[in-house]
């Protein structure tokens, strides 16, 4: 709320999503800022606001990449999510008293999605039970030339996550059954997963790929 006040967005009216439908947010030399540390602070706000609102977690990945050099369309898409923010103020994360303490892990790849570099993106979310307890939206380090690939990355990227969160577990003295289920909807990466057989055109990813199988 008081980032919504600090933008003078009280009266203002709310919108459906983080940010509009089919924005392609990139960098571009016209229109900049005057103030671009007020687009700096409210990033920054949002950033921290995101340890809590997993459902901001894209839109603020996408509007921290233009902080040194923030233009008028990137202005716009931040008060954009602070008006998203404005219909639902009090959304967050729920954890019940009575959890089973299962693991389980949804991971997606945004092929090329960055119009600038071409790079794509890894997103994943951990439940434990039905507690959201740990999320990620981040740019893979290097350009996928498919969205096998990219999606690979996105896995291996995940399953990294889910090794470390384990380990916590295991120091807490809380035990998680096995096998953990890992949810991916493309069916390229899952062939490739399942093949111990790699063909000459996915053996750049074959690392990420046995890491995923190994685990």
């Amino acid at each position: 709320m008081e980032i919504i006040r600090d933008t003078s967005l009280s009266q203002s009216k709310s919108a459906p999503t983080p940010l509009p439908q089919g924005l392609r947010l990139h960098s571009t030399p016209d229109d900049p800022l005057p103030s671009p540390d007020s687009y700096r602070r409210l990033v920054g706000r949002l950033l921290y606001l995101g340890f809590t609102r997993p459902d901001i977690s894209h839109s603020v990945q996408q509007l921290s990449q233009f902080l040194t050099n923030p233009c008028d369309s990137h202005w716009r898409a931040a008060l954009h999510m602070v008006r998203y923010l404005k219909g639902c103020p009090s959304k967050g994360l729920f954890f019940p008293s009575h959890n089973p303490l299962v693991l389980k892990v949804y991971c997606d790849a945004d092929w090329a999605t960055c119009p600038d570099s071409r790079h794509s993106l890894t997103g994943f979310c951990i439940f434990l039970g039905p507690a959201l307890v740990s999320w990620k939206t981040k740019k893979q380090p290097t350009v996928s030339r498919s969205t096998a690939e990219a999606e690979c990355r996105g896995l291996a990227a995940t399953i990294c996550e889910l090794r470390w969160l384990t380990y916590i577990l295991i120091d807490l003295s809380v035990s998680t059954s096995l096998p953990i289920h890992l949810f991916c909807d493309n069916k390229a990466a899952l062939h490739i997963l399942a093949n111990p057989v790699f063909h000459d055109r996915t053996k750049h990813i074959e690392l990420g790929c046995h890491l995923v199988h190994d685990a």
